[in-house]
């Protein structure tokens, strides 16, 4: 009888221990709040890019289709690390292909007309003023919090008419190397190089020889010509759009004196852009997936002023053409619809109306105007 005295409290025992409290979970497990598509992963620890990966998928879940979105602002200690993070949540949503990501250019032009910072304190009137003015439906922003031996990052989707928050995701991430380097501006520690013990004797040269001077100056640097829009540009046309800086080889955009004919679009593709500074890309895209006779390849074969590298002009860059050029009676254009280069899913593309200003998307087998337009 004493054994069994024994034997209730132990099995007892046992049973409580082996038993997991209500509400207790992974470490590892996030959670999300549905009403307000916020994502929590504090409790676990992951590298900066698995968080930035993992917050472009739930952008990518929470927002519809075709939702135009602009990453405009991280708030951190160093530019380098802000400017990381935007660069690899903009390059995860585009590799998606379900969101439409104003490119970075774009948003760095206005970022320098309007002295905007990028890893500084913004608030969110400013940016839902810069959303409205990039065509954006939504925008990106974001903070890094130093928690002590980790960091804790927090990015959020602004909805650019009411600024409600869209999204919203909070992970810790490692104070790992990649982490330091980018808050510090990828600084490297500087190693200590030891000093020789003697002095080596330098060997003395009998009647040196002196150098001769150069028989020649080189020639003084010339000094870049500067243009404005409705300028008549190098290659004869005209310019109709100053960046204001020169970044990836060019600062403006000159169109042709005159159309190059008219032409269909061309092939059934996806991976066309419409911001400022794509239409050269584009343009290449479609000359490599179809045969000749597109607008594309129109703009590629068009020679003026001794240039070659006309290109046909994306659906922003188009439109900058009508705003700067026809709607101030600048060039001659026809009041026609005119080919963009970004195409609208597989079968349609963007296109210009320059008699009314209308852009929308058409089939990409109409035939319609082209004008090819160069960078320089």
């Amino acid at each position: 009888m004493k054994m069994k005295l024994w034997i209730i409290p132990l099995v007892m025992l046992i049973t409580v221990c082996s038993t997991t409290p209500s509400g207790t979970r992974p470490l590892t497990s996030p959670i999300t709040n549905p009403a307000t598509s916020s994502t929590d992963n504090s409790d676990s620890m992951m590298t900066l890019d698995q968080a930035l990966k993992e917050a472009a998928v739930r952008i990518d879940e929470r927002l519809t289709a075709r939702t135009k979105i602009a990453p405009l602002n991280f708030n951190s200690p160093h530019d380098k690390f802000s400017g990381y993070v935007l660069d690899e949540v903009t390059a995860n949503l585009v590799d998606s292909r379900k969101l439409t990501v104003v490119d970075r250019k774009e948003i760095d032009l206005i970022r320098g007309e309007f002295d905007f910072q990028f890893s500084g304190e913004v608030g969110d009137d400013s940016m839902q003023a810069l959303g409205r003015m990039l065509g954006a439906q939504s925008i990106i922003s974001g903070s890094l919090t130093d928690m002590g031996g980790f960091y804790r990052i927090v990015i959020r989707v602004l909805n650019v008419q009411n600024a409600s928050v869209e999204v919203q995701y909070r992970a810790n991430i490692a104070s790992d190397t990649v982490t330091a380097a980018l808050l510090t501006g990828g600084k490297t520690a500087v190693v200590a190089v030891p000093q020789r013990t003697s002095t080596p004797q330098t060997p003395v040269t009998q009647n040196p020889v002196p150098t001769p001077a150069p028989a020649t100056q080189p020639d003084p640097v010339p000094t870049p010509t500067t243009y404005k829009v409705g300028d008549t540009g190098p290659a004869g046309g005209i310019v109709f759009f100053d960046k204001g800086y020169v970044s990836d080889g060019w600062q403006y955009l000159e169109a042709a004196s005159r159309d190059a004919l008219t032409a269909h679009w061309g092939p059934h593709l996806n991976g066309t852009r419409e911001g400022i500074g794509t239409g050269k890309q584009n343009t290449e895209i479609i000359v490599r997936t179809d045969d000749t006779g597109t607008a594309a390849h129109r703009c590629r074969e068009y020679r003026q002023g001794g240039y070659n590298d006309w290109f046909l002009p994306s659906k922003d860059e188009l439109n900058l053409m009508y705003q700067n050029l026809k709607q101030k009676g600048l060039g001659i254009f026809s009041n026609v619809w005119y080919w963009s280069s970004s195409g609208y899913y597989s079968s349609n593309a963007y296109c210009h109306h320059f008699g009314d200003g209308r852009q929308t998307w058409n089939s990409n087998g109409n035939t319609y105007a082209v004008r090819p337009i160069r960078a320089f």
